[in-house]
């Protein structure tokens, strides 16, 4: 079970992804030993800034994503674009910008130092 340790880093985590990447809520779940639906609710309810850089494993936007505010994210790709992302017509983000678990021990490495 995850404890607020483990929210607290996948919070500053999600935060500090480098500009034009992404991540899923399966590596970030895999990292902290939880379920990417539990990952997904805490990007939901936590106030996560820069959720929107979380996405399924396919690198398309959750069709349960809503803001906190409980608006659809139908602008998330273009936001994903503002941020470097390659976000092709279909809405798929480019999986070779994607974080996945190994690269996000990295940054939590990074981020304790």
């Amino acid at each position: 079970m995850a404890t607020e340790e483990d929210w607290e880093l996948v919070r500053r985590l999600v935060a500090a992804l480098p500009e034009g990447t992404w991540t899923s809520y399966g590596d970030l779940a895999e990292l902290i030993g939880t379920g990417p639906r539990q990952v997904g609710a805490y990007m939901r309810d936590g106030d996560v800034p820069g959720a929107y850089r979380v996405l399924t494993a396919r690198g398309t936007v959750s069709e349960g994503f809503r803001w906190s505010d409980g608006r659809p994210g139908d602008e998330v790709p273009d936001l994903l674009r503002e941020d470097g992302v390659k976000v092709d017509a279909r809405g798929v983000a480019d999986r070779d910008q994607r974080m996945y678990v190994y690269d996000l021990h990295l940054l939590s490495m990074e981020l304790d130092d």
